[in-house]
């Protein structure tokens, strides 16, 4: 990211240019200022709103003005270095001789300074003097005020102002030197403090050959002196100001070329290439709303600061064009922008904490309606328009419509109508429990360690929003790439203890499914590749992909009409001809049979789900593995392994329900159920609830969760 604004103008030099047009205007100024020698002070006030760019125009006047052939003394006053209002006279005359340097003259100068310091001393003794001010012009003025308390000054002559300042005029005439007095940023000052400059520029420092640059926003100046008692200020500033000119306006072109100068700076790379149509979107916004609310050169970099900000954290993670506009709200409206973070759900009908609600997001936006047009009222009537618009535009639902032209599922999108990534722009990062897209991509097309990537979804705690991205994001991939990182998930997330320890929870409504977000996303894969058959045969060659080819066989079984559904979509679904299905069946059975019977599925937390798969798919091929295992003597405890983990509720987790029905085609049930009873008299304490559960259903036929072994009700 380019470097932040720190809110300096420019210089006018070459690497610090003039982007606003102001050259011409600029040098017009700077001529008016530059009187002769014997003519009387000139005073010009550069007028214009707070950030417009007047000290930019004042850098650009004060280097015209060292271009020329006699160029004029330039005296700079920064009135903020007085500290306080009844000094900013003496400390005026004093910085005005520090600044009197006359390099082909030095004595003249010289003798010029001394007599400014000597006339700013007059001010400082005048302090000490009850009831006098220091803006007293004759010294029969000061005479009349101090009486008794003259004794406390030896030399009474010395504050004769008028004869110290005639004096002065005469040095100055004769140096034949042109003096130009710049006083920026007035409108910074306190009402005190302002009104003393302008009366100090009138009553004190009007001197001939000298012409003073006066910056100020006239607002804040004419509510200054009103503050001071002066009750037409403007006629006010007519008296002091012999030309006042206001700054010219900012053509819409060239505050877009600054924008687009700052579009630039922001990052090397395009900021709006990791969303679909951000390009295009941010351009329509920009050019409908934002371009008629950035109004001067300093609201555009202190917006780019704040985006600057943002964006460095959450780059790939938003859509720009959002983040930008947000941008633009936390400087233009801060109680917008402060609203939408305290109560998003005003915007996008939920709040952040909001993980199960059944309230519809339309009548959240609804009820709410009257807090968000009060928050926009604070706007200014100028401004509240297109941020009406810009607000109606990040979040659809303000709309009466609801209509997006830029899609619909806004968390795909990148867009903070999404909660989710509302949250993650106010965050100002990707929180726990988030991800990026930027990362995602990278994951699909294995940029970085895919199974190094998914151990870290596990320890940070973003598994459930790695999947929900992923299924947005698949299409990106090539079938090469999606394969490779299903292959990657498989060898992870199954057998792991992670996922074992999801199995073993109590399932809500809502409750995020780990192993059914991974099938989700490989049957996703599967429906968009044109190449089925080869993937599917591949995922047969990965042992740790057996859950997941449990999935496909079912389905498989389902298309051709083994398993007998009412859903129209598996009848006229077909990933592969009748004949490759029955092969895959076939080959998958073998296999599952081949681990049973090697001992490598049994103690897995998937051994249940490929069991039931699978005596559906080849009950010969079951049989065969139940009569070894009854044979054996540990044979009941992996017949219990196997069939045990029959579904889980929201009550209390995964349970075992088994009866003689759904088994009596393939063992001998008395003789397991024979045995179960057997082991349940003998060892029940050194059982696992596990296991007592299981045996426990098998004796019974009732349902026993796996947790605890304690017996669930029939609904």
């Amino acid at each position: 990211m380019g470097s932040y604004h720190n809110d300096q103008p420019i210089s006018g030099e070459e690497e610090n240019p003039d982007l606003l047009s102001r050259k011409e205007f600029s040098e017009r100024l700077a001529k008016i200022l530059l009187v002769a020698p014997t003519d009387d002070c000139m005073t010009v006030s550069l007028e214009g709103d707070w950030g417009y760019g007047k000290t930019s125009v004042i850098n650009l006047v004060k280097r015209t003005l060292s271009q020329q052939e006699n160029s004029p003394v330039i005296v700079e006053y920064n009135p903020w270095l007085a500290g306080k209002a009844e000094a900013l006279v003496q400390d005026f005359l004093v910085q005005f001789s520090a600044q009197l340097n006359i390099p082909d003259r030095p004595k003249e100068g010289l003798k010029a300074s001394r007599e400014l310091l000597a006339y700013s001393k007059l001010f400082n003794a005048m302090k000490f003097i009850p009831g006098v001010e220091p803006w007293a012009s004759t010294v029969q003025g000061v005479f009349g005020a101090v009486g008794g308390a003259t004794k406390k000054i030896s030399k009474l002559r010395e504050l004769d102002l008028l004869g110290r300042k005639k004096k002065i005029n005469s040095i100055l005439e004769n140096l034949g030197v042109s003096i130009v007095v710049v006083i920026d940023d007035i409108d910074r000052l306190t009402p005190d403090e302002a009104f003393q400059v302008i009366r100090l520029v009138k009553a004190v420092a009007d001197f001939p050959g000298t012409s003073f640059l006066l910056s100020f926003d006239p607002t804040y100046l004419a509510r200054s002196l009103e503050k001071q008692g002066i009750d037409k200020s403007s006629q006010y500033i007519d008296k002091v100001v012999q030309l006042r000119i206001p700054l010219p306006i900012i053509a819409h072109r060239d505050l877009q070329n600054l924008a687009n100068i700052e579009l630039q700076n922001l990052s090397e790379k395009s900021l709006t290439d990791s969303f679909e149509r951000d390009q295009e979107r941010l351009s329509y916004l920009y050019h409908r709303y934002a371009k008629h609310l950035i109004r001067s050169p300093r609201e555009l970099k202190r917006i780019f600061n704040h985006l600057r900000f943002v964006l460095a954290q959450t780059e790939g993670k938003v859509c720009f064009t959002d983040l930008y506009c947000l941008s633009i709200l936390a400087i233009k409206s801060h109680e917008i922008y402060q609203s939408i973070k305290d109560s998003p759900e005003l915007y996008v009908g939920r709040k952040f904490d909001d993980d199960i609600s059944f309230e519809k997001r339309e009548e959240v936006i609804e009820i709410n309606k009257g807090k968000r047009e009060a928050v926009l009222a604070k706007c200014s009537e100028k401004d509240s328009i297109y941020i009406g618009g810009i607000l109606k535009e990040l979040f659809p639902l303000l709309d009466d419509t609801a209509y997006s032209m830029y899609g619909s599922d806004y968390d795909k999108c990148g867009r903070v109508a999404s909660e989710k990534r509302l949250y993650t722009a106010l965050h100002y990062q990707v929180p726990p429990g988030s991800v990026s897209d930027t990362e995602i991509v990278s994951f699909l097309s294995g940029t970085i360690d895919r199974e190094e990537y998914l151990k870290k979804a596990i320890d940070e705690e973003f598994v459930e929003r790695l999947f929900e991205l992923l299924q947005q994001n698949i299409e990106k991939a090539s079938q090469e790439d999606a394969f490779h990182s299903l292959k990657a998930m498989y060898y992870v997330f199954f057998d792991s203890d992670y996922i074992k320890r999801h199995e073993d929870e109590f399932h809500g409504f809502f409750k995020f499914d780990l192993y059914r977000s991974i099938m989700w996303l490989t049957f996703s894969i599967i429906e968009n590749s044109d190449k089925k058959e080869s993937f599917l045969f591949g995922l047969l060659e990965e042992q740790k992909a057996l859950p997941i080819t449990a999935d496909i066989t079912r389905r498989l079984l389902l298309q051709i009409g083994r398993i007998e559904t009412d859903d129209p979509r598996f009848k006229q679904e077909q990933w592969l001809p009748k004949e490759k299905s029955e092969e895959y069946i076939e080959l998958w059975s073998g296999l599952v049979m081949s681990e049973l019977l090697e001992g490598n599925l049994v103690d897995s937390v998937h051994a249940s789900h490929i069991y039931f798969v699978f005596y559906r798919a080849s009950k010969e091929k079951a049989k065969q593995v139940f009569s070894r295992w009854l044979s054996e003597e540990s044979g009941l405890e992996k017949v219990a392994k196997l069939i045990g983990r029959c579904g889980s509720d929201s009550t209390n987790g995964p349970y075992a329900e088994i009866s003689e029905e759904s088994l009596s085609e393939l063992l001998d049930y008395q003789l397991l159920k024979k045995l179960a009873d057997n082991e349940l008299k003998s060892s029940t304490d050194n059982l696992s609830t596990y296991l007592q559960a299981v045996y426990r259903s098998i004796s019974t036929g009732d349902k026993y969760y796996l947790n605890d072994a304690s017996k669930g009700e029939k609904f």
